[in-house]
């Protein structure tokens, strides 16, 4: 009796093993299976592959002939569980590669029978850092709204996000630029690379070009010793992101053409050709066209940039999303600080919908953190409102009202303009609706209004001034 259990015990272990050896050979990283002494009795094809021995070599040979560790033996014999443990894999040569082992032990009543050694390449320290340097915070779904604008715009994004062109995205501060440009990255097939953002207009000049090309050795006084690879470099097979590009001086907007030109760069103080793979997006507030007439932004670089134009437009001009944008950012900070939501009153409500929004979204977020961290009871009124939006004018009020009505009516680039005045605004904006914003629009638009390119610029720089 006592010898058919046996028997029937050793045929389930057999079955059992078949099991778990078709399951090891799906695995594509290397297993090792070893006893409770360290010896092994199963391989899967990938460790065979690495160990460039076949199993049948492998099988009955101590684990320490073909991994090299302080510690592993010790830890199979304890049955100690292990996350990472650094090791290397010796192939018939000789040579030894790097691995990350994770230790699973077998263990039966308790008492150690052996373990399972799941090995894989490990990821550098320096690359984990740089990956949760430069990754992304946000998706398309952090683009909140339901405007027509809006929708559109998302599904510009779609469209254009599996592109490798490089994109310039318009829009005044706040908006959400940057936003946007995240969404473009996790959309795309560089979506494992880095995301490497860099805005151009709160770097000193003197330190921008070392930041964006990096430096060698004793390049200038204070250079790192072995120097120090730049934002390109850093964004290699990802998405390199220059906001505020308008910031740019012209000597590195200069180098930067020629990046995009032969997609390579050359340290600071380095003679070695280094090649590029990144994407750019780029992003600003100014008005490049008015810039380039005044020779302050190169126009071939502008067209460079401006392969595919996105525009995101100002919160006055997508009134029809503030509700949705409030209850986003009041869900937000109630659950980050502990607190309820909040209601607000239709007085208030209508407060906020005949503000102006100069700060755009961030002015908007900055708002609803106010009142969440002040208002004590549940229902927000007029006096729960920042004083900005409180006691706005009336002037401003009728002005601004005035102008988002009609803004309403107009679908083009500068629709957010000041009027200069209302019968010129109107033949501008024409114009501009009918031979478009390019720099040749522009052109056709001034001589059929009867002034000079450069007139017009002035004129469209002193509406965006008093916006």
């Amino acid at each position: 009796m006592d010898g058919r259990v046996w028997e029937e015990a050793r045929k389930e272990r057999l079955k059992l093993l078949r099991e778990v050896e078709g399951l090891l050979s799906f695995i594509r990283d290397p297993v090792l299976v070893v006893d409770a002494q360290g010896y092994i009795a199963h391989t899967n094809s990938a460790a065979e592959q690495i160990l460039e021995r076949p199993q049948i070599v492998v099988i009955g040979k101590h684990i320490t002939e073909f991994v090299q560790s302080t510690s592993l033996s010790q830890h199979i014999k304890q049955g100690r569980p292990v996350a990472s443990l650094a090791v290397c894999m010796r192939n018939v040569k000789g040579d030894c590669v790097e691995f990350s082992c994770r230790l699973h032990p077998l263990l039966v009543d308790k008492n150690v029978e052996g373990a399972i050694l799941f090995f894989t390449k490990p990821v550098l320290r320096q690359e984990q850092e740089k990956f949760a340097r430069y990754g992304t915070r946000f998706s398309l779904d952090d683009v909140i709204g339901s405007s027509p604008s809006i929708i559109a715009l998302k599904e510009q994004v779609m469209k254009i996000a599996k592109s490798e062109s490089t994109v310039l995205i318009r829009g005044e501060s706040g908006t959400g630029k940057e936003v946007l440009a995240q969404s473009i990255h996790r959309l795309s097939p560089r979506n494992k690379g880095p995301f490497v953002a860099i805005n151009c207009a709160a770097i000193p000049e003197a330190l921008l070009e070392s930041e964006l090309f990096g430096y060698e050795e004793g390049a200038f006084t204070g250079a790192k010793k072995g120097g120090k690879p730049g934002r390109f470099e850093l964004a290699k097979g990802g998405t390199l992101f220059l906001d505020e590009i308008g910031d740019m001086p012209l000597y590195l907007q200069a180098k930067l053409l020629r990046v995009l030109q032969e997609r390579r760069i050359e340290r600071v103080g380095g003679t070695k050709s280094i090649e590029v793979d990144v994407r750019i997006i780029a992003a600003t507030h100014k008005d490049l066209e008015s810039m380039i007439v005044n020779n302050q932004f190169r126009e071939d670089l502008y067209f460079r940039l401006n392969v595919i134009p996105l525009y995101v437009p100002p919160l006055r001009e997508r009134k029809e999303d503030l509700y949705e944008l409030i209850q986003y950012y009041m869900h937000k900070f109630c659950k980050k600080f502990g607190k309820e939501p909040k209601r607000f009153s239709s007085q208030a409500l209508k407060k906020i919908f005949d503000y102006h929004w100069p700060g755009n979204i961030r002015e908007l977020e900055n708002m609803v953190e106010y009142i969440v961290n002040l208002e004590i009871g549940d229902l927000v009124t007029v006096n729960s409102l920042p004083t900005s939006i409180r006691e706005m004018p009336r002037d401003q009020y009728h002005v601004r009202a005035g102008e988002t009505s009609e803004s309403q009516t107009v679908n083009h680039p500068f629709r957010s303009l000041y009027k200069v005045n209302e019968m010129e605004e109107e033949r501008i904006v024409q114009a501009l609706q009918r031979f478009g914003t390019s720099t040749e629009g522009k052109r056709k638009a001034a001589e059929a209004l009867g002034i000079s390119l450069a007139t017009l610029y002035r004129k469209l720089e002193r509406m965006r001034r008093r916006h």
